[in-house]
């Protein structure tokens, strides 16, 4: 079955949407929406596809699915829209700012019959999807701790500077939520696909301290405790010096060490001295990420892995995390939701 498909924003995901789409042999970009003109007609050549500028035209064509990639503030309105005119959804992570906002845009999704899907990329990558194979197939027994690291190197700002925002939507907290949402939600998704329901998390920050007239970046640090009784700690934010990305899942037979780009996985025996290095699988995570909402459409599935449910739990977690940092507590969990006041929202930390 062919399916014709609609790009909604011609930002900087745009160009890896139409990769992952001409990848396929059965899907093809029909047209492309952008407000700016010249963004929509350079990413129309590129897809080989018709340019609009009105949303309305894009969602009256003869089209079936729609590929949100804008900022995300935009997203809530987008998906409503496009379900009310029977798309299916892919749309990109974070699914929302509020967990009051995502649970609208599931609604909207299931009273129309639409699939919806959230681009929780990393979970598809080769490395992570043979990292959750082995864990499938027991080689490390029951996962029970873990440590997920992603903080990058960052230039110390003057004291005193009253220029808080770079201009860019991603630096605003206000339009991106801030980076736990914006860009460590990866990881917190790559979390719960391994070790389940989160029962709580304690987080707490540290930075923006003056040194010699400069102030630090900001670091975040949380313990997220399962509902299966595993821990693990997660840490984000910016560090001067060298970069680090890495992570390790520790199970009751053995351990499991990568880096969600490289190649390849470090597998820990206790009966063997040095690691054994496992392969990764090679693929386009975007194209295997868009089939996996194709086969809930095609009804081979019921819902897509990267469902509205799952990227309402993952920006619930980002939010507890924010929150943990706000009040000095720990959030509790509720059925994979924090227990937060109703339309919460990080207005406050850039990390």
């Amino acid at each position: 079955m062919e399916h014709k498909i609609g790009l909604i924003g011609c930002g900087s995901i745009a160009g890896t949407w139409i990769q992952a789409v001409e990848a396929q042999a059965y899907s093809q970009i029909e047209a492309v929406f952008d407000l700016d003109k010249s963004a929509a007609d350079r990413r129309a050549v590129e897809a080989n596809a018709r340019a609009v500028t009105d949303l309305d035209e894009l969602l009256g064509a003869d089209i079936d699915v729609v590929i949100i990639g804008t900022p995300t503030t935009s997203h809530p309105d987008l998906v409503l829209r496009a379900a009310a005119a029977g798309k299916h959804i892919m749309c990109e992570k974070p699914m929302a700012l509020t967990l009051t906002d995502c649970q609208s845009m599931i609604d909207a999704c299931a009273a129309t019959g639409v699939k919806l899907a959230i681009g929780h990329t990393i979970r598809f990558f080769g490395t992570f999807r043979t990292v959750r194979r082995l864990i499938a197939e027991g080689v490390i027994g029951m996962p029970v701790s873990g440590s997920f690291d992603r903080t990058s190197a960052a230039k110390p700002r003057r004291a005193g500077d009253e220029a808080r925002w770079s201009g860019h939507w991603r630096d605003d907290p206000r339009n991106s939520g801030g980076s736990v949402l914006e860009g460590f939600i990866h990881e917190l998704d790559c979390t719960r696909s391994v070790f389940g329901t989160v029962a709580g998390v304690s987080a707490d920050i540290a930075g923006n301290q003056e040194y010699d007239g400069y102030l630090s970046p900001q670091i975040v640090q949380g313990l997220v405790r399962f509902e299966s009784g595993a821990l693990v700690t997660a840490r984000t934010g910016s560090a001067v010096g060298v970069p680090s990305r890495g992570y390790w899942i520790g199970g009751t037979e053995g351990g499991l060490r990568f880096d969600r780009w490289g190649q390849p996985v470090l597998l820990y025996r206790p009966e063997k001295e040095e690691p054994e290095e496992v392969a990764a699988e090679t693929n386009n995570p975007y194209t295997v990420e868009l089939e996996d909402l194709l086969a809930a459409v095609h009804g081979e599935v019921e819902e897509p892995e990267n469902s509205g449910r799952n990227g309402l739990e993952n920006v619930g977690l980002g939010l507890a995390f924010y929150r943990s940092c706000e009040t000095g507590t720990r959030v509790e969990f509720t059925d994979g939701l924090p227990d937060l006041p109703e339309s919460y929202q990080n207005t406050t930390f850039t990390f």
